[in-house]
């Protein structure tokens, strides 16, 4: 959970901001520095601005394809690891229960007198394994939404990139085409 809480913490930029540079820089036809700024910012949201600065000469459909392509990848990228998170919230809680149901079964070879004793150490297991289930499946729930926040701005900023592109290629507009 830590590593990927911190691995997310680093991801996540002011994509505002981001927007704003790159706004400046394009309106200036300046896209050189546009990738340049990507290059700069260590984010999915970034790479896949990216993605869609470097392939502006393509149609607008096959640039959506791309931009699609490259989200789904960096989406994948963020969900690494996240698989191993929610199979721990999800086991721990039945292996707890196991262990509680062979500690009742388990009598040895004398009469269990102490039924309480019996009781409570037979359901040690099982408070274990809640113990680590609950608060896994609650780190897996947060962090899944952590990474929906994340995709969500990147999906924005990507659509935004190329609406920035389009514009900067509309005839009539002062300097017209765009440095290379």
């Amino acid at each position: 959970f830590i590593e990927r809480r911190l691995a997310y913490h680093q991801v996540q930029i002011d994509t505002t901001a981001l927007l704003l540079g790159l706004k400046n820089v394009l309106g200036q036809s300046n896209l050189v520095e546009a990738i340049g700024i990507c290059d700069a910012t260590p984010s999915p949201t970034a790479r896949v601005v990216k993605a869609v600065l470097e392939n502006h000469d393509l149609p607008r459909d096959e640039v959506k394809e791309l931009l699609e392509l490259h989200g789904s990848e960096e989406t994948a990228r963020l969900e690494d690891r996240l698989g191993i998170l929610a199979t721990i919230g999800q086991i721990a809680p039945l292996l707890g229960l196991l262990g509680a149901v062979l500690g009742f079964m388990k009598t040895g070879e004398t009469l269990v007198t102490d039924h309480h004793a019996h009781f409570a150490t037979s359901m040690m297991p099982l408070a274990f394994g809640l113990a680590i289930g609950v608060p896994s499946y609650v780190g897996y729930n947060h962090l899944v939404t952590v990474v929906g926040g994340i995709v969500l701005d990147m999906e924005k900023a990507g659509l935004s990139a190329l609406q920035m592109v389009g514009e900067m290629k509309k005839p009539g507009r002062k300097g017209g085409q765009v440095k290379p």
